[in-house]
């Protein structure tokens, strides 16, 4: 499931063996710019956030309200998966 966002992000379910659960990528203009787990539980989440980028010429600049949103729904979309 992902969820495109008219600011130009996209939030997808993700499975990283290096977690014990499910995890979800937060993608901006097709670059991975982030991802957020909740192996700690609910209330404990940990992002990771990159650096290395497959664009060599893609700066990660946008709107910290489109940001935040993002992040929002991306926290919904992890609480629903363990509910």
């Amino acid at each position: 499931m992902a969820i495109k966002l008219q600011s130009g992000f996209e939030i997808l379910r993700f499975s990283d063996l290096k977690y014990d659960r499910m995890t979800v990528e937060i993608q901006f203009n097709g670059e991975q710019i982030a991802q957020i787990n909740i192996d700690k539980g609910l209330g404990y989440e940990d992002i990771e956030l990159f650096t290395e980028f497959l664009n060599k010429g893609f700066t990660p600049i946008f709107s910290l309200s489109d940001f935040l949103e993002a992040l929002e729904k991306a926290r919904v979309l992890l609480r629903e998966q363990i509910q």
